[in-house]
């Protein structure tokens, strides 16, 4: 039994111990060897032996923990908890145990500790992991800057203690430029030892008193004291220079970077942590516009806060609106051009602000691309859209998606799951990339093609004629459709030139066994000379503007499949 309980002590990391303060003894369970990784019966035959290996910053703690509660021994102990560092090998080894330490120690006569008895557990892997938590609570993991948080709440501190402060100060962002490339080029990897070697570089050129912090994925911030505001153009060209000069070495090669920066002296107009990052942020938008790895500071356009503050009104919009599913369908109607009877119609999106206002839909579009969120926006058009092709089988539905969709593998994966088992649901829908996103990356587009394809769905590159795109290339995507680009269309009645591309377009498309879908059919005149050029489906306010009324309402819907 003694050898049972031995095997289960040493399998779940525990070491029973029990100290006499007679003669200072300390015992130890049979299994000590193991769980302590040292010879503990000779190492720690005494509670002193074992006190002089607990590392000094532990050890305070630890005392205090057992014998420092202020509670006395009403006979039954009085139990404690504490974790402390042990030296096991001594203080010249490396080896250092984190003990969980939990017991009892029971009082003799005089009410002084006379006797512990206690459970030790090894608890590195945990106590590792808790510091690994604290040090990524404050710290960048990759770059060991300080992170985001942190470097914000000291800028803010910063702001606080101004009024109390003489020193100037400056807020700098820098940012790597053309790191997409670096990513497709030589892998996240090697992108990673990029950014570690620029952060590195960036704080061996900060004074004393000076802060950085990795702000965003290739952006850093940067919090320069004792700096006014005619200096800020000096000091950041101190930083450009330091990705600038030097080719940054890595496991492919080397690899060459700038940085872009914008800065913003913390003067009286920047009232807080919100403005200070909006007017930094400006600034370095204008340094990309004017040159990459050059700097610009706020103070010489001191009217573009009001255009910054504007973009981060419309980003919140944006965010708050997919949050709040504020998101509505439209459908505008896409005619037969020699019946004009609807043939199918296109999904346009509807949103209002948090004050029930209309937002720009193509302004909405493009500020949730910049954000980053084109891909919540592409989902739940799609389940929006799928939900009215369920529910209404007469409805015929095309919608846009945003240029990167063909890259994101859950977009098609909900697509699939949903329709999979319902080809005739999957006939009723129609994609549409623009003719820009397709010739970006061929490979891509062709392979997302296929795949809706193979579910039933149908394929139109839209605004066609805005981009570059060869004959060749429509029929390597082997689509079904395609819309002529509106500004080819809207004066086709008085300009001659677009006339004629029309014409030749609708030719060439009917070889080809595409249908043409022409945009922008703004009367019957245009109509009637559309139909003429075997044009097939017609698209514009003359049939009909979008509206978020379902042009199937009257018909009894389904019940929900999918």
């Amino acid at each position: 039994m003694a050898e049972k309980a031995r095997d289960i002590l040493t399998s779940i990391g525990e070491v029973i111990y029990e100290w006499h303060s007679g003669g200072d003894r300390l015992r130890w369970s049979s299994n000590a060897f193991e769980v302590m990784q040292c010879d503990v019966v000779a190492t720690f035959s005494t509670g002193q032996a074992f006190a002089d290996l607990v590392t000094p910053d532990t050890i305070g703690a630890r005392y205090r923990s057992i014998f420092g509660s202020g509670r006395s021994d009403d006979g039954s102990g009085v139990p404690f908890e504490c974790i402390f560092c042990l030296a096991p090998l001594g203080f010249e080894s490396e080896l250092r145990l984190w003990v969980e330490e939990s017991g009892r120690w029971f009082a003799g006569a005089d009410g002084r500790a006379e006797r512990v008895h206690g459970i030790m557990r090894v608890v590195n892997e945990r106590q590792h992991r808790e510091q690994r938590l604290r040090f990524l609570s404050q710290f960048d993991e990759l770059t060991g800057l300080y992170n985001r948080s942190v470097f914000c709440d000291q800028l803010r501190q910063t702001l606080e203690r101004r009024e109390k402060s003489t020193t100037q100060t400056c807020y700098l962002v820098a940012h790597i430029d053309n790191f997409r490339v670096v990513n497709e080029a030589y892998g996240f990897d090697i992108a990673d030892q990029v950014i570690k070697e620029v952060a590195r570089r960036i704080s061996h050129r900060l004074r004393d008193g000076d802060l950085v912090g990795r702000i965003s994925g290739t952006k850093f911030g940067l919090l320069i004291n004792h700096c006014s505001e005619k200096e800020m153009t000096a000091t950041a060209e101190r930083f450009l220079e330091a990705a600038r000069d030097e080719l940054i070495n890595t496991d492919a090669g080397p690899v060459h970077v700038t940085l872009t920066m914008g800065g913003v002296f913390l003067g009286p107009e920047i009232p807080d942590l919100r403005t200070a990052e909006v007017c930094a942020l400006d600034a370095l938008d204008r340094a990309k516009q004017h040159s990459r790895g050059s700097f610009r500071s706020f103070n010489s356009v001191p009217f573009a806060l009001d255009e910054r503050e504007k973009m981060i009104r419309m980003a919140d919009q944006v965010i708050s609106a997919l949050n709040e599913r504020r998101i509505e369908l439209a459908f505008q109607p896409i005619v037969i051009s020699d019946t004009h009877e609807v043939a199918f119609h296109e999904v346009l999106m509807r949103v209002n602000d948090s004050d029930g206002e209309p937002i720009d839909a193509a302004t909405f579009v493009d500020f949730a691309e910049h954000l980053g969120l084109a891909t919540m926006l592409d989902h739940r058009i799609l389940e929006m859209t799928l939900d009215a092709l369920f529910t209404y089988p007469d409805a015929r539905l095309s919608i846009n998606v945003s240029p990167d969709v063909g890259m994101d593998k859950e977009w098609s994966s909900y697509l699939e799951a949903r329709v999979r088992s319902y080809p005739e649901v999957a006939s009723r829908l129609i994609v549409e990339i623009t003719e820009k996103a397709a010739i970006r990356n061929m490979d891509v587009a062709v392979g997302f093609v296929k795949n809706l394809r193979s579910l039933g769905a149908k394929i139109a590159i839209d605004d066609f004629g805005a981009g570059y795109t060869s004959f060749r290339n429509l029929q390597a995507l082997e689509i079904d459709l395609v819309k002529i680009d509106g500004s080819f269309v809207v004066d086709i009645d008085s300009n001659v030139q677009n006339r004629a591309f029309v014409r030749m377009f609708a030719d060439l498309a009917k070889e080809l066994g595409v249908d043409v879908v022409a945009e922008w059919v703004e009367n019957e005149k245009i109509a009637t000379l559309l139909a003429d050029m075997n044009v097939k489906y017609l698209q514009g306010f003359h049939f009909g503007r979008a509206s978020k009324d379902k042009p199937w309402d009257a018909i009894e819907p389904a019940k929900a499949k999918g």
